[in-house]
């Protein structure tokens, strides 16, 4: 018979790395707190730091270009990139698992160019995709000029009609191979008989993928969408490696406001109160979108 030592040793060997990670985890946001109620510059020590309530929080909430930042971070960086690649990235996993390409043996070939994207830092794309889309030496200028479709070349990250498409466009091709990788594991999930059972039945294509697929799939669509509303909501640097928020402030987003407030305009306190924002907004929406869902699934059909 084990002793009781024994069945707690695995916890008392785990409890240093655990108290490690929670203070590495623990302080910083502790610290944020305290700062968003503070005035101090990244030149000061935190001494000088000056007490001064929600000051910091009533500035931003009367600040226009904060409620501008937070529908473009809403709107354009979040729930249209998003639902892109929610709907590219189940259109390329059933794809990618289709038997046409299993009989010519492209599959293996396929899945790996789909992953390229993801195996390039984010600030490789993005430099990448600025050459594309300069209008002078930018490729993709010089294939429409060349071909006549256009007169002259257009500065895509330079003027508001095509800055957040283009931001879009270099969002979505480098984070959705990790969309079509969940989706497949989750097609890879979904048991044959049930395939076979809609096959008796004369189901067409439409009302297998409606009736059976996508009800498999519900819980991976599910998390997939909540981590990637969290990472992009709270993104930066593809915002600010191709645009800097420009044109003037058009594509400014909460996270490189948080950053010219702490670092541009020395205020550190707004910076950290914009952040507290931004953890709140996702708290309240994890919440509410994860009552929503497991709603749905535990309502009976």
């Amino acid at each position: 018979m084990a002793s009781p030592s024994a069945g707690r040793r695995p916890y008392a060997l785990t409890l240093p790395a655990l108290i490690v990670i929670g203070a590495l985890f623990a302080f910083p946001s502790v610290y944020n707190v305290i700062l968003a109620f503070q005035e101090l510059t990244p030149y000061d020590t935190p001494g000088d730091a000056v007490w001064v309530g929600l000051e910091n929080f009533a500035s931003i909430f009367t600040d226009p270009e904060i409620g501008s930042a937070a529908i473009n971070t809403a709107f354009w960086l979040t729930a249209v990139t998003v639902a892109i690649r929610l709907v590219l990235g189940m259109a390329l996993a059933l794809l990618l698992q289709s038997p046409v390409l299993h009989r010519w043996g492209l599959r293996g070939v396929c899945r790996t160019l789909v992953l390229v994207p993801w195996m390039v830092p984010p600030v490789v794309a993005v430099a990448c995709w600025k050459w594309i889309f300069d209008a002078n030496t930018g490729v993709l200028n010089q294939f429409l000029v060349g071909t006549h479709i256009l007169s002259e070349g257009v500065p895509f990250l330079a003027q508001t009609s095509t800055v957040w498409w283009s931001v879009i466009a270099i969002i979505v091709w480098r984070e959705l191979p990790f969309v079509v990788v969940v989706m497949m594991a989750g097609l890879q999930s979904i048991p044959k008989e049930q395939y076979e059972a809609a096959a008796i039945d004369s189901a067409g294509r439409r009302q297998t993928f409606l009736h059976v697929t996508l009800p498999n799939l519900r819980p991976v669509i599910t998390v997939v969408v909540l981590m990637t509303v969290i990472q992009t909501f709270n993104n930066f640097v593809y915002v600010w490696l191709s645009t800097g928020g420009g044109p003037g402030t058009y594509t400014q987003v909460l996270a490189t406001q948080l950053y010219s407030a702490a670092f541009v305009a020395n205020s550190l306190g707004e910076g950290a109160a914009i952040g507290m924002v931004m953890t709140a907004l996702m708290a309240v929406f994890a919440l509410v979108y994860l009552r929503v869902t497991s709603d749905r699934e535990g309502r009976p059909a």
